[in-house]
């Protein structure tokens, strides 16, 4: 499970790759912080656009699933996904979807009609982003199709499985398997359309690409027969040395108390702050650290209402600063003036907020269940999830000896390299 990341052949002809990204454009069109899996698929159409032996365009995928000769793939231009590109593009509209999608998630609806009314709201999002086709686009021949976002979302898998069986290539890139193999940490709709996507596109996919042997492995064990197919491609600590991408608000950024441990991710199940919280209760009995704070930074996730009320309770007398709303600015200054970040989650398809931390040379704590491949020995510490002592001591000596920060040997290009070896070479 590997590929090699040798460059191309200067004589190979340029390959007409379509990018399918649905889900990207209605990201632009919403203009809010993004997420790991958009920051990953901006950074590896980047990189293609650089290279003169593809010729990579993002499409959307337009047509009817159960009509095969309607499917079509429109090319969309490149300034239009400009992460950026639509946050001055807000319309009455949009907001107005925004109102209605909240609302239809709190109603108990069958899951197909649920699913319908996600796909509907994806496309209709994406139009209001005034994402712009190319002049004249009436659908575009590719040689290969693949996936650098969400696979699963909106309908999109049905029509990618049907552009497979009528004999396009189309490969994906398989995050995690958290939704599957972790159904209480999602809600039960997120599950049920993950868990059908995959097994819809698994057993045709040319090939499914994974950001770690970890999640190879899963994906191997559940689908025995794509073995052959899972290719691992790991990104260069280049990728990570730097989270700016123009989005995120523009009001002031926060006063940050010091010294203090960041957590920066989602409030969610599987991020697990149950033993972060454990943990900086048993550090602050030791001498030595009074002054210390914990920054928990992070949007408030599915099934987050408990912990996040007890982050609350404990805000004032444990010394804990709670950030929901952190642009890329904000998280830029989080991750210059921590003494270490702390990474607890029970499970990650590839962790990376450990990854920033470790390309800026953070001292950085990190569970022994999150995949670790490509990180230097010696950057990290690593933790029991389930240990809050084990925990609580590496925070204590941290904050006590405030280590110097390490230099870290970045090399060329993006760092996404590898990956996108993985996906189209």
């Amino acid at each position: 499970m590997g590929v090699s990341t040798a460059p191309p052949s200067e004589a190979t002809e340029a390959k007409s790759v379509a990018a399918i990204v649905d889900d990207l454009a209605a990201w632009v069109a919403a203009a809010t912080h993004p997420m790991g899996i958009q920051r990953v698929a901006f950074g590896l159409l980047e990189t293609a656009y650089g290279r003169s032996d593809l010729d990579l365009w993002p499409a959307i995928i337009i047509g009817s699933a159960q009509e095969a000769s309607t499917l079509r793939l429109i090319e969309l231009t490149r300034i239009s996904l400009v992460a950026g590109h639509g946050m001055h593009r807000r319309r009455a509209r949009l907001s107005l979807l925004e109102v209605i999608r909240r609302s239809v998630r709190r109603l108990r609806l069958p899951f197909g009609i649920r699913l319908r009314l996600k796909a509907t709201y994806l496309r209709l999002a994406r139009d209001s982003s005034q994402v712009e086709t190319v002049s004249e686009a009436r659908g575009r021949r590719a040689d290969l199709v693949v996936v650098p976002g969400a696979f699963w979302t909106g309908g999109i898998a049905v029509r990618l499985a049907e552009l497979a069986r009528n004999g396009v290539p189309v490969r994906l890139i398989v995050y995690d398997l958290l939704p599957v193999r972790h159904p209480e940490w999602v809600t039960r709709d997120f599950g049920r359309e993950f868990g059908g996507a995959l097994d819809e596109l698994a057993p045709l996919a040319d090939r499914l690409v994974t950001m770690s042997e970890q999640v190879a492995a899963q994906l191997a064990e559940m689908y025995p027969e794509t073995a052959a197919r899972i290719v691992v491609g790991v990104p260069d600590l280049k990728a990570h040395a730097c989270v700016l991408t123009g989005a995120g608000t523009t009001r002031s950024s926060p006063q940050l108390p010091e010294p203090f441990l960041l957590v920066l991710g989602t409030v969610a199940p599987h991020k697990n702050h149950r033993v972060v919280l454990d943990a900086w209760r048993l550090a602050r009995k030791e001498a030595g650290i009074a002054d210390s704070w914990l920054v928990i930074a992070g949007r408030p996730g599915w099934k987050s209402e408990a912990i996040e009320g007890e982050i609350r309770r404990l805000a004032s007398s444990m010394r804990i600063l709670r950030l929901e709303d952190v642009s890329d600015t904000d998280i830029e200054m989080l991750y210059q003036r921590c003494v270490a970040t702390v990474n607890a989650s029970w499970s990650e398809g590839f962790g990376l907020p450990a990854r920033e931390s470790v390309a800026r040379g953070i001292p950085t704590l990190i569970a022994s269940s999150i995949p670790r491949d490509g990180l230097p020995a010696g950057s990290y510490r690593s933790f029991d999830p389930a240990d809050p002592v084990g925990l609580a001591g590496l925070m204590v000596d941290q904050l006590r000896s405030r280590r110097t920060r390490r230099h870290v040997q970045l090399g060329s290009g993006t760092g996404w390299e590898p990956l996108l070896s993985a996906l189209v070479d």
